[in-house]
C-alpha cells in the first residue's frame, strides 16, 4: 500500500483496543503515553548511515507509522487511518551519554511520531535505543522492525509492506446463545477474578509521571541453571508459569513487608499469535491474553506457585479461553475508551493488575548482525500505568537472561527495589 494512497486504513483488533484504552487513561492522568525503549547493543562495524539509509526507506514504506486513530461515527469500529508524513527521527549522541539514562528519559518526555531511534556510542561498540508506542506494535512486532530496518540498510530489496495478519477473528451474526458460548471461557474467568481483592504496589495514586527501571542481569551459566530449574517445574513445554512464580513472590515480599497479608495477585499476559519462526505481521497487537492469579499465601512456596500457574495455564488452554479473549475485545471495539476502561479496572479491583509481566523469549532470534554490527544483547523496557506501577519483564540473547524491573517513581521506594531485586535473584538461582 503506497503512502500516496489516502483511503489505507487498518482497523484496530481487540487487543489494539485494550492497549488503546490503557494509553488513554495513562494520558489522562498525566502518566504519558503508552511506550517502550528496545535497547540493542552491536559491535565493531556498526554504520549509522546504513541505519539511516534503513530507517528512511521503513518509514516510507508502513503508513501505520504515521497514523492516526478515527472512528467513522460513534460506536463503529475504531481505524488507523493515514495522517502526516514519512519521518522517523535518527538522533546520535556523544560517548558521554549514558544509554541507561537515555531510555528513562525517553520513556517519560513527549517526542514525536510513533517511533524514534537514538545511537549512543559507548567506547568501540554501539547501543541502539528504539523508542516506540506500544498502540503500533507488540515487543516481537518491535523486534521484527529492527530486523527490517536492518534488511532494508543493506538491501535494494522491496520493503515487507505488511500491517496485520487479520488472523483476529472477525465479528459474525451470531444469536445470543452462540455469542455466549462463544466467550463463556472469558466470562467465567472473569467473574471468578472480579470477586477476589487484587493488590498491587501502586493502589493509591502517587502523582508521579516519571518512569524508571533496573537491569537484572545473569551470566551464561546462571541462566543454564535458571533455565533448567524452570524446565523441572514446568515439565520444560511452557516456562512461562515459573518466571510468572517468580514475578509474583516479589511483589508479594513488597506487600507483605507493607503489612499486606490478604488479597490475591493477578497478572495478564500476553499470548502470541504469530506463527512460531514467523518473520510477520510487524504491526498491531497481534496477541491474546490469558489472566493468572494467585492468593498471597499461595505464593510462600516458589514451588507450589509455579505448578498451581501451569494447572491455571491448562485449564485456560483447554477451554480455549485465549480465543474467548480474542473475540469479546472484538466485539468491545466498539465501545468509547471511558467505558472501556471501566471493564479493565473491574475486572482487577479497580488495580488493571497487580503488576505487569512478559517473558519474550530469545531477543531478535535468528539476527545475528544490525546494520553492520554484531548483536551482542537486546532486551525491551516497558512504561507501565500506575496503578499497579509496576512490572517484571524477561528476554533472552546468546544464552543470557535479562530481566527488566519497571516501575513509577513514587509506587516502590528504592529499599523496596531493592528487596525485589533480591527476592528475584533469590528464587532463581537458589
Amino acid at each position: 500500500m503506497s503512502l500516496e494512497d489516502t483511503t489505507w486504513n487498518a482497523p484496530l483488533s481487540g487487543c489494539d483496543c485494550y492497549i488503546a484504552a490503557l494509553d488513554d487513561y495513562m494520558t489522562k492522568s498525566g502518566q504519558g503515553h503508552h511506550r517502550c525503549v528496545t535497547m540493542v547493543a552491536v559491535g565493531k562495524g556498526f554504520s549509522i548511515s546504513a541505519l539511516k539509509s534503513g530507517v528512511d526507506r521503513f518509514a516510507a514504506s508502513h503508513p501505520m507509522l504515521h497514523a492516526r486513530i478515527s472512528r467513522a461515527y460513534p460506536g463503529a469500529v475504531p481505524c488507523w487511518k493515514k495522517a502526516g508524513v514519512p519521518e522517523i527521527e535518527v538522533k546520535e549522541h556523544s560517548q558521554q551519554r549514558d544509554p541507561l539514562d537515555l531510555a528513562k528519559k525517553l520513556l517519560t518526555t513527549e517526542w514525536r511520531g510513533m517511533m524514534r531511534i537514538d545511537v549512543v556510542s559507548v567506547c568501540e561498540d554501539t547501543v541502539v535505543l528504539m523508542s516506540w508506542s506500544h498502540l503500533i506494535f507488540d515487543g516481537k512486532g518491535a523486534e521484527l522492525a529492527l530486523a527490517e530496518i536492518s534488511r532494508l540498510s543493506a538491501s535494494s530489496s522491496n520493503p515487507d509492506s505488511r500491517t496485520s495478519s487479520h488472523s483476529i477473528p472477525d465479528v459474525r451474526p451470531m444469536g445470543l446463545r452462540d455469542k455466549l458460548k462463544a466467550v463463556k471461557p472469558f466470562i467465567d474467568r472473569y467473574w471468578i477474578l472480579r470477586n477476589e481483592q487484587v493488590r498491587s504496589a501502586g493502589e493509591e495514586a502517587k502523582g508521579s509521571n516519571v518512569s524508571d527501571f533496573l537491569l537484572i542481569r545473569f551470566t551464561e551459566k546462571e541462566s543454564e541453571i535458571i533455565r533448567q530449574k524452570a524446565q523441572q517445574l514446568t515439565g520444560g513445554i511452557f516456562l512461562l508459569p515459573y518466571f510468572l512464580a517468580v514475578a509474583m513472590r516479589g511483589h508479594r515480599r513488597v506487600l507483605v513487608e507493607r503489612g499486606i497479608h490478604n488479597g490475591s495477585l493477578e497478572c495478564p499476559i500476553s499470548l502470541q499469535k504469530r506463527k512460531r519462526g514467523a518473520n510477520g505481521p510487524i504491526f498491531q497487537n497481534q496477541v491474546s491474553q490469558m489472566f493468572f492469579s494467585l492468593k498471597l499465601s499461595e505464593t510462600e512456596s516458589l514451588e507450589t506457585a509455579a505448578r498451581m500457574l501451569l494447572d491455571q495455564y491448562s485449564s485456560m488452554a483447554k477451554s480455549g479461553f485465549d480465543e474467548a479473549f480474542l473475540i469479546m475485545t472484538n466485539w468491545m471495539r466498539r465501545l468509547p475508551l471511558n467505558i472501556y476502561r471501566i471493564f479493565m479496572k473491574r475486572e482487577a479491583s479497580g488495580q488493571i493488575s497487580s503488576f505487569f509481566h512478559a517473558h519474550t523469549a530469545t531477543f531478535m532470534s535468528g539476527i545475528q548482525s544490525f546494520c553492520g554490527g554484531a548483536i551482542q544483547d537486546g532486551w525491551h523496557v516497558p512504561s507501565v500505568s500506575q496503578p499497579p506501577g509496576t512490572g517484571l519483564f524477561f528476554s533472552e540473547r546468546d544464552g543470557r537472561l535479562t530481566g527488566t524491573l519497571c516501575w513509577r517513581v513514587g509506587v516502590i521506594s528504592t529499599e523496596e527495589v531493592t528487596t525485589m531485586e533480591q527476592m528475584i535473584r533469590g528464587d532463581l538461582l537458589r
